[in-house]
């Protein structure tokens, strides 16, 4: 007899605490009491603020007053109530559940009540245990759910700066393009202004019959002459467009006097000479998106432009060079403007940031030559201040060259 309820006390202990699923757990031990206690039937439930919560049942199925076994019981005891006159009801109460078990009047009610109060440590721990992971399990949920909500915020907030960031860009390619037309035309006006006097002075001789065969050729030779610097300003424009948004394979030398020659005549026309300091002989070539270095170099070139305009300065100079240097090349881009304020040098490819007026300036070009260069290109922009002004340097690495 002794053997037997030692096993039995053995075979209860054993069941508890196996799994840190409440329900799991809970179900192993009640069916585990069930059985080897002779229970008729066996309950669990939770308890927070003298409020239950059912969880599992086994057993025959038995009707009583939750609310009144609460309120007759003692806390943190065993208490045995008479069920339907005959049979005995054991109201097992935790720290934050209860059991509920109802024998026969025959069973030895005060063996279960010592196996019960024996057990009355672990099971509170072992509870306790499933309570603490299913706490954190929904913490963790709520962590997850706080962190995909942020993540989406985050999202939704970079997509809208990229957007805003390209209607930015968008105004700046097109107020290049009005600064491109603007040299368009100060290129074509001298051209214009020949043709119109070559058809002038054609029909004036021809008027006084003065016009003969050889000065009628000369005068044809110089309009056609005159059309194809025309004809070729455009040509310069029509591929700045159309190389914007196209990979293919550029010779660096090419594509920086090509940029010198769309800004050239807005230079000439503020008296800012232009100085080729040194040019690679070798042959660089590079594979990129072309039209994003033009733009670069443009960029750059109009913002010399506006330092100048902003300082008065005599014997103005723009100076530029390509170089090859161990595994690198360097396009570097100088001029005598006076340079600029060393409290702002660590901020002027920030974005937003300017030093021109509100109405002159985005703060957005220089940050899109560095977004460019750097995330594009995979290479360096910096600028420092030399004796006379500023110089503009762009490394680019030897691992995008395609010869």
């Amino acid at each position: 007899m002794i053997l037997n309820k030692l096993s039995i006390s053995y075979k209860c202990q054993s069941s508890i605490g196996n799994s840190l699923k409440l329900d799991e757990m809970v179900k192993e031990v009640l069916i585990t009491f069930l059985e080897e206690t002779d229970a008729m039937y066996a309950g669990f439930y939770l308890l927070e603020n003298n409020q239950s919560k059912y969880i599992y049942s086994i057993g025959k199925k038995v009707n009583y007053n939750i609310e009144s076994l609460l309120e007759e019981s003692t806390k943190n005891e065993i208490n045995i109530f008479k069920y339907n006159n005959t049979l005995n009801l054991i109201f097992y109460r935790l720290e934050k559940a209860f059991f509920i078990f109802i024998y026969d009047e025959n069973i030895d009610i005060k063996f279960i009540k010592l196996i019960f109060e024996s057990l009355r440590k672990r099971l509170n721990i072992s509870i306790n245990s499933c309570l603490n992971v299913e706490n954190l399990e929904e913490k963790n949920l709520q962590l997850n759910n706080l962190t995909l909500n942020l993540q989406n915020e985050i999202t939704k907030a970079v997509e809208l700066n990229k957007e805003k960031d390209k209607q930015l860009f968008e105004q700046i390619k097109m107020v290049q393009m009005g600064e491109l037309i603007g040299n368009i035309a100060h290129q074509w006006r001298q051209p214009l202004s020949v043709i119109s006097t070559i058809a002038s002075g054609i029909k004036l001789k021809k008027e006084m019959n003065s016009l003969d065969d050889k000065d009628f050729y000369e005068y044809m030779n110089k309009i056609v002459d005159n059309t194809y610097l025309l004809s070729a300003t455009v040509d310069e424009f029509r591929d700045y467009i159309k190389d914007s948004h196209e990979e293919k394979e550029i010779l660096i030398q090419e594509r920086v006097r090509m940029a010198i020659k769309i800004i050239e005549p807005s230079f000439i026309m503020d008296n800012i000479e232009i100085i080729e300091d040194y040019m690679e002989d070798e042959a660089i070539y590079f594979r990129l998106i072309s039209g994003e270095l033009l733009q670069v170099l443009i960029l750059i070139l109009n913002n010399t432009k506006d330092a100048f305009s902003e300082n008065n300065i005599v014997n103005k100079w723009f100076k530029y060079s390509v170089r090859k240097k161990e595994t690198k090349f360097i396009i570097e881009l100088e001029d005598n403007a006076g340079g600029i304020e060393v409290e702002i040098m660590d901020k002027i490819f920030n974005p937003y940031f300017t030093t021109k007026h509100q109405n002159q300036g985005t703060g957005m070009g220089l940050y899109n030559c560095y977004n460019i260069v750097t995330k594009h290109l995979h290479g360096k922009l910096y600028a420092t201040n030399t004796l006379h002004g500023v110089k503009f340097t762009i490394e680019l690495p030897y691992n995008k060259l395609t010869t």
